[in-house]
């Protein structure tokens, strides 16, 4: 039986996201791979690029707070993993405790960073004396606070509350009411163009030098190529050096996308290819 990894433990929107991913996608309804739970997005990343899982069920941005920095900066540094699919998750952030109680009672509220960001403005206004802890998941904010018998909250989903005996004390707490998570399934080889939409996203790396990002751009644009998405990261080689993820529409041996590889390897300038997929349609 093959395996899928995901960020654990159980209860977290991970979890949610995976099993409706499974749902949803036929080719892993026959012979469902093993779901294995990992504690953090790095840890899973590098299970799956030395085979110790065949896939990997990874977040990669959120409609409200944006990219998630340690998976794009894990994906840039592994050597044999490919984006195979995309899937978008509605988030609704739920507020639990052990036991109801009035907000102000609350000390604590523990979650994961991404999940804290997302209730910026619900945090700011209902909770403004409680201190703020993030945890490496919000299955494991929840595990905490269900543990221990202290005025402390912990943000996450519906579920978890289930899984974990706490009290629902609010709903649909995230600042935007259309929120969202893209996750990506990571694997070894990469996947067929799907005969319908597709999307190619891409690793580049620009020389720290006025116009570099310019002329990226336009090699793109001469080809009519249509960009997605575009994210900086730091390098992680010298301070001010920066790579660029990037999504174009598109399967990667389609001849413009060709085209604009051929022009890159001319320029000596490094791309990695992190995948090429079908588009998921909100």
């Amino acid at each position: 039986m093959k395996n899928m990894g995901y960020l654990g433990p159980k209860g977290s929107f991970s979890e949610e996201a995976i099993h409706l991913f499974i749902a949803t996608h036929p080719e892993f309804n026959e012979t469902q791979p093993a779901l294995i739970p990992f504690p953090t997005i790095p840890r899973l990343l590098i299970a799956c690029n030395e085979q110790e899982v065949d896939w990997a069920f990874v977040p990669l941005e959120n409609s409200t707070e944006g990219q998630v920095g340690v998976t794009m900066d894990t994906l840039g540094q592994t050597e044999h993993l490919f984006i195979t699919h995309e899937f978008i998750h509605p988030i609704d952030q739920c507020l639990l405790a052990h036991e109801p109680m009035p907000l102000e009672q609350i000390e604590r509220v523990y979650s994961h960073e991404q999940a804290i960001g997302q209730c910026r403005d619900f945090l700011g206004k209902h909770l403004p004396h409680a201190e703020q802890l993030t945890c490496l998941s919000t299955a494991e904010a929840a595990h905490k606070i269900s543990s221990i018998r202290e005025n402390w909250a912990a943000i996450g989903p519906r579920r978890a509350a289930h899984l974990y005996n706490l009290h629902l004390l609010q709903e649909c707490i995230q600042d935007v009411t259309l929120n969202a998570t893209r996750f990506v399934l990571v694997g070894h080889s990469l996947a067929e163009m799907s005969g319908g939409e597709d999307k190619t996203s891409l690793l580049i790396m620009a020389e720290n030098m006025p116009g570099s990002l310019y002329h990226i751009l336009g090699e793109f644009d001469k080809l009519h190529i249509n960009l997605s998405r575009i994210e900086s990261r730091p390098s992680r080689r010298q301070l001010g050096e920066y790579v660029f993820f990037v999504d174009v529409d598109g399967y990667v041996f389609a001849p413009p996308i060709q085209d604009v590889l051929w022009a890159f390897k001319e320029k000596n300038i490094y791309v990695k290819l992190l995948g090429s997929y079908p588009k998921a349609h909100t």
